[in-house]
C-alpha cells in the first residue's frame, strides 16, 4: 500500500484532473495526500531584484500569494470532501526542484503531461523530465487529455531486464497487487540482434506471483521500423491497459531506451497514465 502520495499543484486547468487521480489513489490506499504547490518561479528568478522596482516586485509577490492561497484552499477542500487527510507544501525554487524536494518523503508523485495550451501551468522547460530525474521516487504522469476513472486494473509493464525496469516493477507493486490483468512487454530489433544474457521470464513471473500480483502474460514485440515509444503505446491499446509501468532514462541494450529516446518520445504522445521510475 502507498501510505503517502504527493500531487503537483499549480494554476493550470490540468491541476484539477490530476488532483482527482491522486485523491482516488489516496482513497484506495488509505494514504495521506500531500499537495505540493509549485507554479512559475518568483519574478527575481528570471530578472533579478535589481532590475524590477521594489514596489512592483512587492505587488507581484502579493498576487502570487493570493493565487497560491486559492489553489491550496481548493485542494484542501477537495481532500476534505473525499475524506482524505491532506497537507500542503510549497517552496521558492523552480517547480521541478520543489516537487522533487517535497516528493521525496512520499511513496508516489503525481504530475501531468506537459500541455502547451495550459498557459497557467508551471512554466519550466522539461518540468516532468526534471522531476522524475531528480525526485528519487516513482512519478505517475497523467495525460493532458482523457478521463481515467480506473488506474491499475489492466497494467502493461515494460521489461528489458535493466536496473530501471526492475526498480519500476518494485515501485509499482502496491498498485499491481490489486490489478486484474498484468502484461509484460519485451522488445527487440529482430532475431538477428538478440544477444546477451537475460533472466528467464519464468523468474520474473515467479517474482510477480510471490509479490501478490497476477500471473503475468508475456508479449514480445519487434521495434524495428516502429520505435520503442510507438511499440509501447500500441501494446497498451492492444491489451486495453489503463496504466503503463516503465523505467525512465535508463541505459539498456536498445539505443531508444537511452536518455532522449523512449522516455521523451512517450511523454509527448502518451495516451494512458504512465508510472516512471529512475
Amino acid at each position: 500500500m502507498y501510505r503517502r502520495i504527493s500531487v503537483h499543484l499549480d494554476h493550470g486547468f490540468d491541476c484539477a484532473r490530476r488532483t482527482q487521480v491522486a485523491l482516488a489513489l489516496a482513497q484506495r490506499h488509505k494514504a495521506e495526500l500531500v499537495g505540493i504547490y509549485a507554479s512559475s518561479a518568483p519574478p527575481q528568478y528570471y530578472y533579478g531584484e535589481s532590475v524590477l522596482m521594489s514596489k512592483t516586485l512587492s505587488v507581484m509577490r502579493d498576487l502570487q500569494s493570493q493565487n497560491r492561497g486559492a489553489v491550496q484552499n481548493a485542494f484542501l477542500e477537495a481532500a476534505a470532501n473525499a475524506d482524505v487527510p491532506a497537507v500542503v507544501r510549497a517552496g521558492d525554487n523552480t517547480p521541478s526542484a520543489t516537487v522533487a524536494l517535497y516528493g521525496r518523503t512520499s511513496d508516489l508523485i503525481v504530475v501531468s503531461q506537459e500541455n502547451r495550451e495550459d498557459v497557467e501551468a508551471a512554466h519550466e522547460t522539461e518540468f516532468v523530465e526534471q522531476a522524475l530525474l531528480t525526485a528519487g521516487r516513482p512519478v505517475l504522469v497523467v495525460p493532458s487529455s482523457g478521463d481515467f476513472p480506473v488506474i491499475g486494473d489492466r497494467v502493461l509493464v515494460c521489461w528489458d531486464g535493466s536496473r530501471e525496469a526492475a526498480r519500476a516493477l518494485a515501485d509499482a507493486a502496491p498498485l499491481l497487487r490489486s490489478a486484474s490483468h498484468l502484461v509484460v512487454l519485451t522488445m527487440d530489433e529482430g532475431a538477428a540482434t538478440r544477444k546477451g544474457e537475460a533472466a528467464p521470464f519464468e523468474d520474473l513471473a515467479t517474482y510477480c506471483i510471490a509479490q501478490g500480483m497476477p500471473a503475468p502474460d508475456h508479449v514480445r514485440r519487434d521495434i524495428k521500423g516502429v520505435g520503442v515509444g510507438s511499440t509501447i503505446l500500441n501494446a497498451a491499446a492492444d491489451y486495453s491497459a489503463d496504466l503503463i509501468v516503465m523505467g525512465a532514462y535508463g541505459h539498456s541494450k536498445f539505443r531508444e531506451w537511452a536518455m532522449g529516446g523512449a522516455t521523451a518520445s512517450i511523454l509527448k504522445s502518451m495516451t494512458v497514465p504512465i508510472m516512471f521510475s529512475h
